[in-house]
């Protein structure tokens, strides 16, 4: 598949997106984005409290507020928590060699390799043998630490078309960095649609293995190292930085969330699987962080795959037992896509839980219209 390089607006307005491909694909027809976002800091707000480790009441757009959270703006500093740190199997969880850049306070120390500066828009990244590329779109200038996004794409949709169509690409306009990665099968025109060849099971992402494995792959080494460079360019706050996708983007997110906790202060994995060798073989102690599981409903179904109300299920009942971890398990009726609808409430919900928040702090505030979610794991199915 073709690369293209693509420039958004920062203007957080209504758009009309569409995606390429078939209009009967679910994974790329998705709605407009209908309403702005209001900030993307966290704000006092009402819900449920969440304790670690367990579930809680159901919330459902409209429901009264109460007492909730104090706001979080969206670039603050904080520190990450060093309890339960992980390191990634086979990694050490080392920086790469290269160029290192001094960070302000609160922010991730950034590294690159040697000669390489990241930049906005396309980037072609020398990691290990390989140059693997990925996309930058980057926020006004402001003061502090910024919010990081890591936008995965399933197995249909081109990169930029995922982080446009599923609202994630307006995100910069509130203060975010949203970098986007590209899949080896896409930079390198190869079917994306097909099983791997190399351990995984599915192409687009080394997101599961068959038998499971405690190794975490060459992908998600590539989205640290990622990462760490793009914190050389621009301060990333080291509590605030999240990731999310759809189809094999959420499962990509699984593997990322449960073998690189260490890094992550949480994860929106959409419509992944989980039951064919996401998370490691050995369950891994998290580190502090958040997990937002969303399922589109009896709709949500991708041929050859087993049924995500299976696998959301699954995945939401792992979570929901780290002591660690804020599990929300959030259903809607939009089917085997990301639905931009919720995009700016996620955004709200990750940056009012930072990590190293207690669990027992979060309060779940109401979800948007069309869509129900619940403290802990599905009790809807």
């Amino acid at each position: 598949m073709t690369n293209r390089k693509w420039w958004f607006s920062v203007a957080f307005a209504a758009c009309s997106c569409s995606s390429e491909g078939s209009d009967k694909d679910p994974e790329r027809d998705a709605p407009n984005i209908v309403a702005p976002m209001a900030g993307a800091s966290g704000a006092a707000g009402g819900g449920t409290a969440a304790t670690g480790g367990t579930g809680g009441g159901a919330v459902t757009a409209g429901q009264s507020a109460m007492a909730g959270a104090s706001p979080i703006a969206a670039g603050t500093g904080g520190q990450p928590s060093s309890a339960g740190t992980q390191a990634i199997a086979g990694t050490g969880g080392a920086a790469m060699a290269g160029t290192t850049a001094p960070a302000p306070s609160g922010a991730l120390a950034g590294s690159c390799p040697d000669g390489f500066t990241p930049k906005a828009g396309s980037n072609d990244f020398p990691i290990g043998d390989e140059v693997r590329k990925f996309h930058v779109t980057a926020p006004p200038m402001g003061e502090g630490p910024r919010p990081l996004f890591v936008a995965l794409t399933g197995t249909v949709q081109e990169e930029l078309a995922f982080a446009m169509q599923s609202g994630l690409a307006l995100l910069p306009a509130s203060g975010w960095i949203v970098v986007s990665p590209v899949r080896s099968c896409s930079q390198e025109a190869r079917n994306c649609s097909t099983s791997g060849s190399d351990g995984r099971v599915w192409e687009p992402w080394y997101d599961g293995t068959a038998p499971p494995s405690d190794e975490a792959g060459p992908d998600v080494e590539f989205v640290e190292a990622m990462v760490r460079c793009v914190a050389s360019a621009w301060p990333v706050a080291a509590d605030k930085i999240y990731l999310g996708g759809v189809s094999a983007g959420g499962s990509f997110t699984h593997r990322n969330m449960t073998f690189n906790s260490r890094l992550f202060a949480g994860g929106v994995p959409a419509s992944g699987n989980w039951t064919y060798g996401v998370p490691p073989a050995t369950p891994m102690m998290m580190d502090s962080s958040i997990a937002i599981i969303l399922w589109g409903g009896p709709s949500d179904t991708w041929p050859g795959s087993p049924p995500y109300a299976g696998e959301t299920k699954a995945a939401a009942e792992y979570y929901a037992k780290q002591s660690n971890v804020v599990t929300v398990a959030c259903s809607g009726m939009h089917g085997h896509q990301w639905p931009a609808a919720i995009t700016p409430w996620v955004a709200e919900t990750l940056l009012s839980h930072p990590k190293g928040t207690a669990p027992s702090a979060f309060v779940l505030k109401p979800p948007p219209t069309g869509f129900t979610c619940v403290v802990g794991a599905y009790t809807d199915h």
